[in-house]
């Protein structure tokens, strides 16, 4: 692993309040990602939060090496209908877990309730964990999947999983009947916001037989405009094709058209 600073912490809770409407409590078993993908909203709420952090997004990770045994207290609190969404501030499945295995004696906690549980992640090492998922009576599970274009992949999140690794996961996940998602987050502009990437998007996810997609563009665009147009040139100069971007309200009627035609759930 490239030069990440690991430190095992221990935390006093492991299920946080979630004010938005997609869930009820977040639940991340590490904080810091190993991916540091160039598009992450993480690092930026960390600085508006004014979370100094003593090494640069992506090279450094704390394990909470606590975690289950603070659910198990935590969740005997929780009601029984309380939605919990896994993955919102880290990949809860980046490689550290292939050592500690946190997230899957989480899971394992989570199996023995009926608590609508939701998990986003990016990493084939989910795999491991199906039996565990088939296990629980409502768990969904999204996929990130900003492009199916590896070279898009090896520009804007180098340090991420390669897309057939991606891929192969969701036809495990489809294959063993758990409901299954792609969320392609972020719609990167000038490499998959146009007419002919919209439906290719959304016919490789009906060929995959996923339930939906979820889809946004790129957001804290300020922040993030100067070093998408950076590495935007650098996927040019690799080879990358440049595609006329659509405004936003266009993209979302592009979506829409091929969304409907082949019967996979997504709006923008």
């Amino acid at each position: 692993m490239r030069g990440v600073h690991v430190q095992e912490i221990e935390c006093k809770t492991i299920l946080n309040r979630c004010p938005m409407d997609f869930a009820d409590y977040t639940l991340n078993a590490y904080q810091g990602c190993v991916f540091g993908c160039s598009y992450c909203y993480v690092p930026l709420m960390r600085r508006r939060f004014r979370l100094e952090d003593e090494h640069p997004w992506g090279r450094w990770v704390h394990v909470k090496t606590n975690a289950p045994d603070v659910l198990r207290r935590q969740m005997q609190r929780v009601p029984l209908e309380a939605r919990i969404a896994i993955g919102t501030a880290t990949d809860s499945w980046q490689p550290l877990e292939k050592r500690y295995r946190i997230s899957r004696r989480i899971l394992e906690e989570l199996a023995h309730y009926p608590n609508p549980v939701s998990i986003v992640t990016r990493s084939p090492l989910l795999v491991r964990d199906i039996d565990v998922l088939r296990r629980m009576p409502a768990v969904s599970v999204g996929i990130s999947l900003p492009t199916f274009d590896e070279r898009a992949r090896r520009v804007f999140e180098p340090f991420a999983p390669a897309i057939p690794g991606r891929v192969e996961l969701v036809r495990r996940l489809v294959a063993a009947g758990i409901r299954t998602s792609l969320f392609w987050c972020p719609i990167l502009y000038g490499v998959s916001d146009s007419a002919a990437a919209a439906k290719e998007y959304l016919r490789r996810a009906a060929e995959l037989g996923v339930a939906r997609v979820v889809c946004d563009t790129l957001n804290y665009r300020e922040q993030l405009a100067a070093p998408h147009m950076r590495l935007l040139r650098v996927y040019g100069e690799a080879g990358g094709e440049r595609r006329e971007s659509l405004p936003r309200p266009a993209l979302a009627r592009e979506i829409a058209r091929w969304s409907s035609h082949y019967g996979v759930p997504c709006r923008l």
